[in-house]
C-alpha cells in the first residue's frame, strides 16, 4: 500500500488528462438533483457541502447500503460495531458515536429514509431497496434537520413507483457461500394510482470459521463470525388524489440474522478461523448463536400545492426495531454479552414551502415532532468462574460431568427503559436582491427545539446484575440553532458561498455509570464553511471544494477506571472542547465520450483542546477508584478524535465500450485510502488502509423484449490485511479478505 503523498502525481496526471480532453466531444456530466435543503435543486446550486450519489452511480459502484458508502466518501468513516455486524458506528468529518447500542446516548450523524428520522443505526448494514439517490450532508445541519445532526446527516431517497409497468429481477453469487436474489415490480393500477413491490434475500456464510474440537457435550449453536442472512421487503404507493394533492405511502420490513465481527488475539495478521489462548492458541469452537435484527417502518406523506407560490407537506412516520445481539470475546476480553433491545418511534413533520417577489424570495417553515420508546436487557458473562482460573468459553454451559473450566459465569442482567420526546419549529428563507445582476443570495434560518428524556435502570429479578444498581434520571432541554449563508454566483458555471451553521447532540446519560442519576447536557457544534462549486469546459469537469472550521463545546467525554472493582463503570460527562478544521475536494471529469474519472479527498486537522475532570467525578477522585485525585485537571492530552484520518481519498475510473446490437461493456475501478486512525477517544491507533475494488458489466443484452446485464465484481483485490479496530488493546478486528462474485439483472 502506498501513502497518499506518493499517489498525488498519479491523481494529478489523470485529472489533467480529463481537462485536456475536455473539448474533444459533446458528452456532458450527469446533473445531480438533491433535496438537502428540503427542496429540489441542483447539487451545484446548493450552498453547502454535499456528497451525492445518483441512481446510475449507485449501480455502477455497487452501493446498496450505508456500509458501502465510506469507501467512496472520504469524509464518511464507519466500522462494524464490536457487538453486531448489523450495527454501524458512523463518523462525518471526524465526529460520531462509538457506542451505537446505547439507548441514552445519541448519534451526532442524523440518518433519514425518505425524510423519516432513524434514531438508531441498528440495521444500517441491511441493504436498502430501490434507492434513487443518497445524500451525505457534511457539517452541522441544526436548522433544517435539528437534533443529533451536529456533524452531518445521511439521507436515503427511494425511487418512486413508475407510471409504466415494469420489473427487474436480480441474482448473484460469490465466495464465502454468498448469494442474493430479488425483484422489483412497478404495477400502476391507473394513471392516478401507482404501486411498487420489492423483495431481496442476501446471504453469506461468514469468513472467520468457528471450528475446532467439540469439547462440551452440551448442545449450543456455534455459527461462523460475519455470517449474514438478510430478507427485505418494500411496498410503495403513490396516489394523485386531485390535480394539486397527492399521497405517498410506503412500508418496509427487513429481517437479518447474523453474527458479530471476530476479535482475535493476534494483532499482526488476519485469522480465518477461531483460536483459544487457554488451549495454547489452537483451533477452538466457541458458543455463538445467531443474532437477529428486525426493522420495519411506515411512511405517509401528503403534498398539497396550494398555489403556484405555496405548497404544504405532511410527513408521518412510524418505525420499529427489535434486535438480539450476542458477542463472545472469549479469546481476548474473556467476556461475553447477550443483548436484547427494541425501539418504537413516531414522527410528524409539517412543511410550508413557498416563494414570493417574482421568485426572489423562497422560504420553508415547519414543525417537527418525534417520540421514541426503548427497552433493553443486557446480560454479561465472564470467563472467570471464581476458582482462580478462567473458563475456556464464557457462554458455554458445562455439563455436570465436565470440568468447570468449560463454562463461565453470568454476571447478571441489567434492564433499561427509556422515553424521549422532541418538538421543534423552524424557518429558513433565501433572498436574491436586485443587485449585482442577481448573482447574490442571502439565506438565514432558525430552529427552536425542546427535548424531554426519561430513563430507568433496573435489575433483572431473575438474574440481578452483581455490579450495577438501579436508578432513574429525567432531563429537559431547549435549544436554538441557526444558519447564515452568503451565496454568490461568480459566473453561470462557478458558485461560491460562505456558511455559518450550528447544531447539537442531545444530552443524556451513560448506561454503565456508578450512579444512574449522573447525566450530561447538550453537546454543541458550530462551523464556518467557505465553498466553491464549478462546472467547467461545457459541463465536462465538475470541481467542488469546501474549507471548514468546526468547534465543539460541552464535549461529551467518557472516563473509566482500571482499578479492581471499578473497571466495569464509566462516567459520561460534558467536560471538553474540541475543533476540527479541514478541506473537502470532489472532482469528476469526462475523458472523451465514454470515460469518467472521479477523485474525492478530505483533509482533517482534529484536536481535543480541553478536557477538565468535573468536581463530581468519582472514578477519578482518588482512592479507591483511582490512584490520585484528578478533579479539576486538564486531561486533553489523553483524548483523541476517533475515526478521523488526517488524509483520506478515493479515486475511481469508469469506461464504457460500445458493442454491437446496442450492447456495452462498462468497467468501474475504485481505489480508496485512509490515513491511520484512533479506534476510540482514548487512543488505540490502527494503521492506514487502502482497498482496490472493481466491477465490469456486459449491459443491454437483448432477450426478446427484455434486457440482461451480467456483472463481475471484486473487492480488496490486492488482499490487504490490516488491523481496523483495536478493542481496549486486547482484541483486534481486521478488514475483510478479498471477495468476488457475479451478478445478473434482467429488466422486463
Amino acid at each position: 500500500m502506498r501513502p497518499f503523498i506518493k499517489q498525488q502525481p498519479i491523481v494529478t496526471a489523470l485529472l489533467l488528462a480529463s481537462i485536456s480532453y475536455a473539448g474533444a466531444a459533446s458528452a456532458q456530466l450527469e446533473e445531480i438533483v438533491i433535496s438537502a435543503q428540503k427542496k429540489t435543486e441542483s447539487l451545484q446550486s446548493a450552498p453547502l457541502s454535499v456528497a451525492a450519489f445518483s441512481e446510475s452511480m449507485l449501480e455502477s459502484q455497487g452501493i446498496s447500503s450505508l456500509s458501502d458508502l465510506s469507501l467512496q466518501t472520504p469524509s464518511l468513516q464507519s466500522y462494524d460495531f464490536p457487538t453486531s455486524s448489523s450495527n454501524l458506528s458512523i463518523y462525518v468529518r471526524g465526529f460520531g458515536n462509538g457506542d451505537s447500542q446505547t439507548l441514552t446516548i445519541d448519534n451526532p450523524v442524523g440518518l433519514y429514509i425518505d425524510g423519516i428520522y432513524l434514531a438508531r443505526t441498528s440495521g444500517a448494514t441491511i441493504k436498502l431497496l430501490d434507492l434513487e439517490r443518497i445524500e451525505i450532508l457534511r457539517g452541522p445541519q441544526g436548522t433544517l434537520f435539528g437534533r443529533n445532526s451536529s456533524s452531518g446527516a445521511v439521507s436515503f431517497i427511494s425511487r418512486k413507483p413508475s407510471d409504466e409497468f415494469g420489473a427487474k429481477v436480480e441474482a448473484g453469487a460469490g465466495n464465502f457461500g454468498s448469494w442474493n436474489a430479488g425483484f422489483t415490480i412497478d404495477a400502476p393500477i391507473s394513471s392516478e394510482l401507482r404501486t411498487q413491490f420489492s423483495y431481496l434475500n442476501d446471504k453469506t456464510d461468514g469468513w472467520v470459521k468457528n471450528r475446532g474440537p467439540k469439547i462440551n457435550p452440551v448442545k449450543q449453536s456455534s455459527e461462523n463470525y460475519y455470517m449474514s442472512d438478510q430478507e427485505a421487503y418494500r411496498f410503495a404507493l403513490n396516489w394523485d388524489i386531485l390535480d394539486n394533492l397527492d399521497l405517498e405511502y410506503s412500508y418496509d420490513l427487513a429481517d437479518a440474522d447474523g453474527t458479530p465481527p471476530y476479535y482475535q488475539l493476534n494483532r499482526n495478521s488476519r485469522q480465518k478461523k477461531t483460536t483459544n489462548l487457554l488451549t495454547g492458541g489452537s483451533s477452538y469452537r466457541y458458543v455463538l448463536p445467531k443474532s437477529n435484527t428486525e426493522s420495519s417502518g411506515h411512511r405517509l406523506a401528503l403534498n398539497w400545492v396550494i398555489s403556484d407560490q405555496l405548497e404544504l407537506k405532511s410527513i408521518t412516520g412510524y418505525r420499529k426495531m427489535d434486535e438480539r445481539s450476542v458477542q463472545n470475546w472469549a479469546d481476548t476480553l474473556f467476556y461475553a454479552i447477550d443483548l436484547d433491545w427494541s425501539t418504537k418511534s413516531t414522527s410528524q413533520e409539517f412543511q410550508l414551502l413557498g416563494n414570493a417577489f417574482d421568485n426572489r424570495l423562497d422560504f420553508i417553515a415547519g414543525y417537527f415532532y418525534f417520540k421514541e420508546k426503548g427497552k433493553k436487557r443486557e446480560e454479561q458473562f465472564s470467563s472467570f468462574n471464581g476458582l482462580e482460573v478462567y473458563a475456556l468459553d464464557p457462554l458455554a454451559k458445562p455439563a455436570a460431568s465436565q470440568s468447570a473450566l468449560l463454562g463461565g459465569t453470568s454476571l447478571g442482567a441489567t434492564l433499561f427503559d427509556t422515553e424521549l420526546t422532541s418538538q421543534a419549529v423552524y424557518a429558513q428563507a433565501s433572498y436574491t436582491p436586485d443587485i449585482l445582476d442577481s448573482r447574490l443570495t442571502l439565506t438565514a434560518g432558525l430552529r427552536y427545539t425542546e427535548d424531554e428524556r426519561d430513563a430507568l435502570r433496573a435489575l433483572d429479578p431473575n438474574k440481578p446484575h452483581i455490579i450495577f444498581q438501579p436508578g432513574t434520571n429525567s432531563l429537559d432541554f431547549d435549544r436554538t440553532d441557526y444558519t447564515l449563508v452568503l451565496d454568490f454566483a461568480i459566473t453561470d458555471e462557478i458558485n461560491s458561498y460562505a456558511r455559518y451553521a450550528t447544531g447539537y447532540r442531545a444530552g443524556g446519560s451513560g448506561e454503565r455509570t456508578l450512579s444512574f442519576d449522573l447525566t450530561f447536557d447538550n453537546e454543541e457544534s458550530s462551523a464556518f464553511e467557505l465553498g466553491l462549486k464549478s462546472e467547467l469546459f461545457d459541463r465536462r469537469l465538475r470541481l467542488n471544494t469546501a474549507l471548514f472550521f468546526t468547534d465543539y463545546d460541552d464535549l461529551i467525554v467518557t472516563y473509566d477506571s482500571s482499578k479492581a472493582g471499578f473497571s466495569s463503570f464509566i462516567e459520561n460527562v460534558n467536560a471538553g472542547k474540541a475543533k476540527v478544521d479541514g478541506l473537502e475536494l470532489d472532482i469528476i471529469g469526462l475523458i472523451g465520450e465514454a470515460s469518467t474519472i472521479t477523485f474525492n479527498y478530505t483533509y482533517l486537522d482534529s484536536e481535543v483542546t480541553k478536557v477538565i475532570v468535573p468536581n463530581n467525578s468519582f472514578l477519578l477522585a482518588g482512592p479507591p477508584a483511582s490512584d490520585i485525585d484528578l478533579r479539576g485537571q486538564d486531561l486533553s492530552d489523553t483524548f483523541f478524535f476517533a475515526q478521523a484520518p488526517k488524509h483520506a481519498y478515493s479515486l475511481a475510473i469508469d469506461h464504457s465500450w460500445t458493442l454491437t446490437n446496442g450492447m456495452s461493456l462498462d468497467a468501474h475501478l475504485n481505489y480508496s485510502w485512509r490515513d491511520s486512525v484512533y479506534s476510540s477517544p482514548r487512543g488505540l491507533p490502527v494503521d492506514e488502509l487502502g482497498l482496490l475494488n472493481a466491477r465490469i458489466s456486459l449491459s443491454n443484452i437483448k432477450l426478446a423484449d427484455s434486457t440482461l446485464r451480467v456483472s463481475a465484481w471484486g473487492k480488496n483485490l490486492t488482499n490487504e490485511s490490516e488491523l481496523i479496530y483495536d478493542l481496549q488493546g486486547l482484541g483486534f478486528q481486521f478488514n475483510r479478505p478479498p471477495s468476488y462474485g457475479i451478478d445478473l439483472r434482467l429488466d422486463i
